[in-house]
């Protein structure tokens, strides 16, 4: 049993907390926030934790292994820092940090001191994402080449980071997870219609080697909550719909099968012959609860010694897309090599 401490019992942190005990591995024995009634109201929950204002309290705590940030962006680095220099394994919201120099020198910490680092990009853990993965891997989809990603809702709505920051978060982790790799550039575009400074829409497109594109649709302002990613293949496409629980995952048996370039005439129904429609299939999935599989992650590689899936290298790639991202919206919509 390994005794967690959860800093931050805000919209996100009591998620956390709950799928740690959810997952009878691990206790939580420590809580932490600046808010004195938010903090009163949730240790009720866990009437056995150390609850205190004083992130130095949880971190001079002996009996304490390892500690989740749930706070706001800007605090991430700081704390993390100070948690590994106590010698506590670190889970980490994302994103882990706000630059990438930041994400690579809690890498560098953990490496020295021998602890777990790992950052919270729950979709990596979800069943349905790994189902993608395993299609592109196995070459169901033909080449990959384009993605589009819809990450929608009217808010909610924050001021501490913009709908990038917070919501292409996750599309971001998800494209490189199944490509297998990072993306080579991006070009962005995003207003601030609501708080001056922050974009609360954005439209970002990534390039991957080889010419893949990904697409990012990340809005506090639409009248639909909408979690959808849409894969084109060479060969077949896929949908995949986090809101839908009965068939999540489906696979269109499409493509176009171009003729030989003498034997166009430019006829429409020449050209309408080669498009193939085979059908539509769903993917068996078993569903999970990711959150809770994240954290079992974490205890494992506590237990274990092992590197995380989304350890501190996918952090600092996913922070280097944002920043990108980031210089491409202030130079309005330019292209910008990542990394």
């Amino acid at each position: 049993m390994i005794n967690v401490a959860l800093i931050g019992t805000g919209y996100w942190g009591p998620n956390v907390a709950n799928s740690f005990v959810a997952s009878e591995r691990a206790r939580v024995m420590g809580l932490c926030d600046l808010d004195p009634a938010r903090l009163a109201a949730f240790s009720q929950r866990y009437p056995q934790a150390r609850a205190t204002s004083r992130l130095a309290d949880i971190l001079e705590d002996k009996t304490i292994e390892a500690v989740a940030v749930a706070t706001p962006t800007n605090t991430h680095f700081a704390i993390a820092k100070a948690a590994l220099e106590a010698g506590k394994h670190v889970l980490v919201e994302k994103p882990l940090t706000l630059t990438t120099e930041e994400s690579l020198i809690l890498g560098k910490l953990a490496d020295q001191a021998g602890r777990v680092l790992m950052v919270g990009h729950v979709f990596l853990y979800n069943n349905t994402i790994r189902a993608l993965k395993d299609l592109i891997d196995r070459r169901e989809l033909g080449d990959v080449h384009a993605m589009s990603f819809v990450r929608t809702n009217l808010g909610p709505v924050r001021t501490d980071v913009n709908a990038l920051w917070d919501l292409a978060t996750h599309d971001i982790s998800i494209m490189s997870y199944l490509m297998g790799t990072e993306p080579v550039s991006v070009s962005a575009v995003g207003q601030s219609f609501l708080n001056k400074g922050v974009e609360d829409v954005v439209f970002a497109t990534f390039t991957f080697p080889g010419g893949a594109l990904a697409n990012v649709h990340a809005s506090w302002l639409n009248p639909r909550k909408v979690r959808t990613l849409t894969i084109a293949g060479s060969q077949k496409m896929a949908v995949w719909d986090d809101l839908e629980l009965k068939e999540p995952v489906l696979v269109f048996d499409k493509r176009v099968d171009l003729p030989q370039a003498s034997e166009l005439r430019g006829d429409f129904m020449e050209y309408k012959t080669a498009c193939v429609d085979g059908g539509m299939s769903s993917v068996p999935v078993k569903l999970n609860r990711p959150l809770q599989s994240e954290c079992e992650h974490f205890l494992d590689c506590i237990a274990d010694g092992h590197r995380p899936l989304t350890d501190s290298a996918n952090g600092a790639a996913v922070v280097r897309a944002l920043e990108a991202a980031t210089r491409s919206i202030a130079r309005g919509g330019a292209p910008v090599e990542i990394g």
